[in-house]
């Protein structure tokens, strides 16, 4: 049976009771679900558990997703994510703490979806079918859930687009969007662009 899948929560129970999105019409779909094609044969996946010893020190963090047979680790980054100095720094610090232990590392930006390119550039992994349908923004100013550039402090913005810079559909596919609706004030789309052009 084809499956449709759709914009990216942290788990099938969250994608659930997200329901439909409106805009487009998609589904939400866990990360869970992601995972479950992207590593079929990976059945130790952790969730929102800590780690305990990491490096030799008692660590309260809990990854989103880890697996210690592939001594990896998965984080979905809401929107939360993108909102405070503090947030994106502890992000960071969490990243090195975990490659030092010697696991990769996954961040995955709540503006990414998962199409087939997207999990080549995170996982390093060829998914055969098809997944997300890279035609759809991800990005909207729509309640209740609105996340665009605009709903970001200034740190937040440079970060989607650096990080936004290893995903050129993507990025394309949400600025035509944004410049679409027409209204910078709840869009921020320049912004965005503006800090594109600073990495350039």
């Amino acid at each position: 049976m084809f499956k449709i899948w759709g914009f990216l929560r942290e788990t099938k129970e969250d994608a659930q009771k997200a329901g439909i999105d409106k805009a487009s019409g998609l589904p939400r779909t866990g990360l869970d679900e992601y995972l479950s094609v992207i590593y079929p044969e990976t059945t130790d996946w952790i969730h929102d558990k800590s780690i305990g010893n990491l490096n030799g020190k008692i660590c309260r963090c809990r990854p989103d997703y880890r697996s210690e047979s592939l001594k990896l680790i998965v984080e979905f980054d809401g929107l939360q994510h993108y909102t405070s100095p503090d947030k994106i720094i502890d992000d960071d610090e969490k990243k090195k703490s975990y490659e030092n232990a010697g696991y990769k590392c996954v961040r995955i930006p709540y503006f990414i979806q998962l199409t087939q390119s997207a999990v080549k550039t995170l996982f390093g992994v060829d998914v055969s079918q098809p997944l997300f349908d890279p035609k759809f923004p991800s990005l909207n100013i729509e309640k209740p859930y609105p996340c665009s550039p605009a709903y970001l402090c200034p740190a937040g913005i440079a970060r989607m687009a650096k990080e936004f810079k290893l995903f050129p559909e993507q990025y394309k596919t949400n600025v035509e969007y944004l410049e679409k609706l027409n209204d910078e004030y709840r869009t921020g789309v320049n912004l965005l662009k503006f800090e594109m052009q600073k990495l350039e």
